[in-house]
């Protein structure tokens, strides 16, 4: 399911990804919102769903993240991501209360409703 979350002051297409086990904004969307990149000092594999399929992370950036109830400051990784501003895995979604509801299209954090893209929004 996808929504528009406030990331760093700027609205960012998101994918809530329940396959996800890392957090993760677009080089472009970090350079965009003014996110500063920080250097880590050992190169993360990241490891994607396809068999050969593996990129590097190199940097990560700390940005403001509002959405529905939660408001915080949050750690991502800046990965070369295809289609998203933004991508929300699990333990961020695990940590907050957020499950997803395919059927109604919502995201539902700590009991409030969010509505996420409908199909037709969301292929467009």
């Amino acid at each position: 399911l996808c929504a528009l979350i406030n990331v760093n002051g700027i609205m960012a297409y998101t994918l809530f990804d329940s396959g996800s086990t890392t957090d993760s904004v677009s080089p472009e969307f970090a350079h965009i919102s003014g996110a500063k990149p920080v250097k880590l000092t050992e190169q993360v594999i990241l490891q994607l769903g396809c068999s050969g399929s593996r990129s590097k992370i190199n940097y990560g950036t700390w940005v403001p993240l509002q959405f529905g109830p939660i408001a915080q400051t949050m750690y991502f990784d800046i990965v070369n991501l295809d289609r998203y501003d933004c991508v929300i895995g699990t333990p961020f979604m695990n940590a907050h209360g957020i499950s997803l509801d395919f059927e109604q299209r919502a995201i539902i954090v700590k009991g409030q409703v969010c509505p996420a893209f409908t199909l037709e929004e969301d292929s467009s």
